[in-house]
């Protein structure tokens, strides 16, 4: 047992996104007028935050991670972190987070912290993760909360911010269920429900795929309708034509290898997406 185990319990590989979600969502509602301090918050309160749901999952889901061969290692099932440790981990986490977000950001964004935490802990993992293939769908309000907790800390929400946390929620569901036809013979020998593991593979590859390119063309359309900045629509072009050539490529000549191509391929285009909206916020 190490603290390099319970920092993984956090998964910061996957949190971090989630993090910079948040900033850019305050970033989005109040450039030019930043204030540092709530970008420090922010950053704060979403480590704990999505970091405690994160653990509270690896939790949860520990009996499943010691079936497949990709997460068998992971700190639970590998012995190196008791289930008891990390519950406790993961409600220190969560508990710190829930009340500085109210005291430092105040109430609405508060509300969506707790919503992001509760839809990824309890929707996404305890209630549907092993009970329906829609688990992506609804769990991934997670993700439009993240960026919404950040905007109601300078603006009121409205119709731009739920239109650009759309971005986040589209780009999901095709990220994860590529992971899962990479993976699917790991996935397959536990509970966990995936639109791959429900329909012919072939039918999911190309589903997966369009859903891909679905999302890119998305995040295009926001930079045209509501960031309107030309710079960044090439940049994001280029990085969202990237992205989309695995997708056309799997659909002309699926394989799972190419799959595993776009999983990687996909998550630059929503980091780019949202750095570079950063930027240039400032130069509206």
């Amino acid at each position: 047992m190490t603290i390099k185990d319970y920092i993984v319990l956090m998964k910061p590989r996957v949190i971090w996104l989630l993090i910079l979600a948040a900033i850019a969502g305050y970033i989005f509602a109040a450039a030019p007028s930043i204030n540092a301090i709530y970008v420090i918050e922010l950053a704060l309160i979403g480590l704990l935050s999505t970091g405690g749901s994160a653990v509270f999952n690896m939790y949860y889901e520990r009996n499943i991670d010691a079936e497949m061969t990709r997460t068998r290692t992971r700190p639970i099932p590998a012995g190196r972190v008791s289930p008891g440790n990390a519950l406790i981990e993961s409600l220190i986490l969560s508990i710190i987070g829930f009340i500085l977000s109210y005291l430092w950001l105040g109430l609405l964004p508060t509300i969506f912290v707790v919503l992001g935490w509760f839809f990824y802990a309890v929707i996404y993992t305890i209630l549907l993760k092993c009970r329906s293939w829609s688990n992506i769908l609804i769990g991934g309000v997670a993700g439009n909360a993240a960026l919404l907790a950040g905007w109601t800390v300078a603006r009121p929400l409205d119709l731009e911010a739920i239109l650009l946390s759309m971005a986040i929620y589209l780009w999901i569901p095709a990220h994860i269920w590529s992971l899962v036809i990479r993976a699917k013979d790991d996935y397959s020998r536990t509970c966990i429900k995936m639109l791959p593991l429900e329909m012919s593979e072939d039918k999911a590859m190309i589903m997966v795929a369009l859903l891909n390119v679905l999302s890119n063309i998305y995040m295009l359309f926001l930079y045209i309708l509501i960031l309107k900045n030309f710079i960044g629509l090439v940049i994001l072009i280029i990085t969202a034509a990237w992205s989309s050539y695995y997708s056309i490529k799997a659909i002309i000549k699926p394989s799972r290898e190419v799959f595993w191509q776009m999983f990687k391929a996909s998550s630059p285009v929503l980091t780019v997406f949202l750095i570079i909206g950063m930027a240039l916020s400032f130069i509206k």
